[in-house]
C-alpha cells in the first residue's frame, strides 16, 4: 500500500513539475486517476528569449493594455482605505443610521398612507443612505485609479475592448491555469490564507486569557472590546498582506518585462520592419542625399559673384576673393535642368546672371566645380565680373 501511495506522490509530483512520466507511472494513473492532473505546461518560450525589449515592442505592449500590474496592491489598497474611512468616520456613519432608522420607524412609520407621503419618505431615505456610503465609497474610487495609476501611468488602450476569438479558447484557459504562473498565483492564495490564520491563532492565543472577562461584562463592553480585537487582528493582518503586495508587485514587474524579452530572431525581424525593405531604404537614402546636395547648391549659387549663362543650356557659377585667390573659382555648374535650377537660385538670391553663351560653354567645359578658372579664359571673366562690380556699385549709390 506504501509502494502505491509512493507511485501515487511520484505522479503528482511529475505531473506537476515536469509534464513527464514513466511507464510504470502512466500504469499507475490508470488506477489512481485522481492523480493523473493536467500537467503544468513549461514556459519554454522565455527560455529562448535572451534579448531586452526594445523601445518598440514596449510601446506595442502599452498599446495592447500589456502592462505590469499587481492586482494584490489595488486589493491591499481598497482594504485599508475601508479601514481607515471606518475607523474615521465610523461614529458620524453610525450616528446617520440611527437618524435613518429614526426617520423610518418613528416619524414616518405610522405617516405612509397616500403616494406623495411615501414618494417623500424614499427621497429621504436614499438621501440619507447616499450621506452614509459616500465617504467609503468616495475613498474607494480615489484609491482604486490610484492604485492602477500609480503602477501604470495612464495608459489608454482600445485594443483590450476589441472582441477576439483567442480570449474565449477554453484551451488557452486551461494552459494559463496550469502554467507556472498558475502555480505562482496558487502559492499566493495558499500564503494568504496560512498567514491569516497565523496571525488569528497567535492574537487569540495571546488574548484568550481576557475572554473570560465576557461572562460578567455587560453586553455594551463585550460588543467594545470585541470591536477593539477585530480591529487589532484586522490591523496585523492589513500588515501582512502590504508586505506580500509589495513582493507581489516587485513579481510582477519581473515576470512582466521577463515575458516581453525577445529572441535574437525577433529582434532582427524588427530592425529589418523598421529600416524597410532594400527598395524603399535606397529611395529614402536617395533623398536625403538629394537633399545635401540642394543645400550645398543652394549654398554655392548664394556665395557666388555671378552666374555666366547661354542662356538656357549651360549655367557657371564664380566667385572670386582677391585675397584669398589667385583666380575666379567655379562654385558650382550644370546643365538642362541643373542650369535652370542655378538660374532660378540666382534670382531667389539676387545673384547677378550674364549671359555669354561663348564664355558658359568654354567654363563648363574646361574645369570642375571647386576648381579655378582656366588661364585661357582670365580675360573673358575677369571682364564679366568687372562688369558685374560696376553693376553693385551704382546700386549702392
Amino acid at each position: 500500500m506504501g509502494n502505491l501511495f509512493l507511485r501515487a506522490e511520484e505522479i503528482v509530483v511529475l505531473t506537476l513539475f515536469n509534464g513527464e512520466l514513466s511507464e510504470h507511472s502512466r500504469r499507475m494513473a490508470v488506477w489512481y486517476p485522481f492523480c493523473s492532473v493536467i500537467p503544468v505546461m513549461p514556459e519554454q518560450d522565455n527560455q529562448n528569449k535572451t534579448e531586452e525589449p526594445t523601445a518598440r515592442k514596449l510601446k506595442k505592449a502599452r498599446e495592447e493594455g500589456n502592462v505590469a500590474k499587481s492586482q494584490e496592491v489595488a486589493s491591499v489598497m481598497l482594504m485599508v482605505i475601508a479601514m481607515v474611512v471606518l475607523l474615521n468616520f465610523g461614529d458620524w456613519i453610525y450616528g446617520r443610521y440611527e437618524q435613518l432608522f429614526e426617520f423610518s420607524f418613528v416619524d414616518h412609520g405610522q405617516s405612509l398612507n397616500n403616494q406623495a407621503s411615501a414618494m417623500e419618505y424614499l427621497g429621504q431615505a436614499l438621501m440619507f443612505g447616499f450621506e452614509m456610503i459616500s465617504p467609503l465609497f468616495a475613498g474607494l474610487v480615489v484609491v482604486a485609479i490610484l492604485a492602477h495609476v500609480g503602477q501604470t501611468g495612464v495608459v489608454f488602450a482600445p485594443k483590450v475592448l476589441e472582441v477576439k476569438a483567442s480570449r474565449l479558447s477554453p484551451a488557452k484557459g486551461l494552459k494559463k491555469i496550469f502554467s507556472m504562473r498558475g502555480v505562482v498565483e496558487f502559492v499566493k492564495g495558499f500564503s494568504k490564507i496560512f498567514l491569516i490564520g497565523v496571525i488569528i491563532y497567535f492574537t487569540l492565543r495571546t488574548e484568550i486569557g481576557n475572554f473570560t472577562s465576557f461572562l460578567v461584562m455587560p453586553l455594551k463592553e463585550i460588543l467594545l472590546q470585541s470591536g477593539d480585537y477585530i480591529i487589532l487582528v484586522t490591523s496585523r493582518i492589513l500588515a501582512a498582506l502590504v508586505v506580500l503586495s509589495l513582493m507581489d508587485a516587485a513579481y510582477t514587474q519581473y515576470q512582466h518585462h521577463k515575458d516581453l524579452r525577445m529572441t535574437k530572431e525577433e529582434v532582427k525581424d524588427e530592425q529589418k520592419q523598421m529600416e524597410g525593405d532594400p527598395h524603399m531604404k535606397n529611395k529614402r537614402k536617395e533623398k536625403a542625399m538629394s537633399f545635401v546636395r540642394q543645400k550645398r547648391l543652394d549654398h554655392a549659387v548664394l556665395s557666388s559673384d555671378a552666374v555666366v549663362t547661354n542662356p538656357t543650356h549651360y549655367a557657371v557659377a564664380l566667385k572670386y576673393e582677391p585675397r584669398e585667390e589667385d583666380a575666379p573659382v567655379i562654385q558650382v555648374k550644370g546643365m538642362r535642368n541643373r542650369a535652370l535650377k542655378i538660374r532660378e537660385l540666382a534670382r531667389e538670391y539676387e545673384v547677378p546672371v550674364i549671359e555669354n553663351p561663348p564664355v558658359a560653354r568654354a567654363l563648363h567645359a574646361s574645369a570642375e566645380e571647386g576648381e579655378f578658372v582656366p588661364p585661357e579664359l582670365y580675360q573673358a571673366v575677369a571682364e564679366i565680373l568687372a562688369y558685374v562690380y560696376q553693376l553693385k556699385q551704382q546700386d549702392t549709390t
